[in-house]
């Protein structure tokens, strides 16, 4: 099951974020015992490939050999942690769980591609056959991630531009020079923080929101 889920990863990951959505949009007047079961579950299970594949950084297990899919353990790592604070931070907002795990879903989704459009930005980056509107579901996610936030009444304040700055600033550096990409490829500690600023920005979002502002939208 979990190979398959894998090995399907970045067909679904075109599809599921805006099956999700619709549902939100259909269910978020509804306060449902039985879907924040199903969400606290869900967030269980991705508490658990967190471990494990923590399990296999720690042992040194190569990342293929744990599961059958061409990435890292530092992106599912990442995004992970960026999921479960996004959803926290969310949830203390006052968002109900669906919208908390739509939010944090569409912020993870989308930041994969806010990090990489800089130093990776191939056709498929914008258009896929994979998609189901032909345009990368990536990017779908985010303008439907700012569309909401727009909706709560989002406004900028420092911590908003300081952390879009800094990521504006580090994807420069990354567009005009591929020897910075290589120097952080070619560094651990580098890499670790390769997909920081970006996630940074988005979580900064949230700071926008005034508590009560997500009332009745």
């Amino acid at each position: 099951m979990l190979s398959l889920l894998f090995e399907q990863y970045f067909y679904l990951r075109q599809r599921i974020p805006v099956f999700l959505y619709f549902f939100y949009v259909h269910y978020r007047e509804k306060d449902s015992p039985l879907m924040e079961h199903v969400i606290s579950r869900v967030l269980i299970l991705m508490g658990l490939i967190m471990t494990y594949t923590f399990m296999g950084l720690t042992f040194r297990v190569h990342f293929t050999d744990l599961i059958p899919f061409n990435w890292s353990y530092l992106g599912v790592i990442h995004w992970c942690i960026f999921f479960f604070i996004f959803y926290l931070i969310a949830n203390r907002k006052g968002m109900n769980c669906l919208k908390s795990f739509t939010l944090a879903t569409l912020g993870c989704v989308g930041g994969g591609w806010l990090y990489e459009i800089s130093f990776f930005h191939p056709q498929s980056m914008f258009l896929t056959r994979s998609s189901i509107f032909y345009i990368n579901g990536q990017i779908i996610c985010l303008v439907l991630l700012f569309y909401e936030l727009r909706r709560m009444q989002f406004r900028a304040n420092k911590l908003v531009l300081t952390t879009l700055t800094t990521f504006l600033i580090f994807s420069a550096i990354l567009w005009v020079n591929r020897g910075a990409l290589y120097l952080i490829c070619q560094n651990w500690p580098m890499r670790l923080g390769l997909r920081v600023p970006a996630s940074l920005f988005l979580l900064s979002l949230l700071s926008g929101i005034e508590k009560g502002e997500m009332k009745n939208v």
